[in-house]
Formats: C-alpha cells, sequence, structure tokens
C-alpha cells in the first residue's frame, strides 16, 4: 500500500506530464500500483484545465 505522500507526489507528476507533452503510455507506474491511478487523475485534471481554457 501506498503512503498518501507518495499519492500526491505521483499526482503533481502525472499533472507534470501532461505540461511537458507526455502520454498516457508514459506512466511509470505498473497496472495495479495505486499511484498509476493518482498519476492518471492528475494527468487527465491538467488535460481537462487546458480544455477549459485555464
Amino acid at each position: 500500500m501506498s503512503h498518501r505522500a507518495d499519492l500526491v507526489v505521483a499526482l503533481k507528476e502525472g499533472r507534470l506530464a501532461f505540461e511537458l507533452g507526455e502520454g498516457v503510455a508514459d506512466c511509470p507506474y505498473p497496472a495495479g500500483d495505486p499511484r498509476r491511478a493518482a498519476w492518471l487523475r492528475g494527468f487527465a485534471a491538467a488535460r481537462d484545465r487546458r480544455a477549459a481554457g485555464e
């Protein structure tokens, strides 16, 4: 089980990955890892923000 801090870091990494132009396939965490879900949520949040014009 990941610690909350690890999940927060993964979330921020996902946001940064989107901002740097990386793709979803670039996620460094394996399937089934809670950090992968956090990374993907961060990526999606950054993508949605850009789509909303923020």
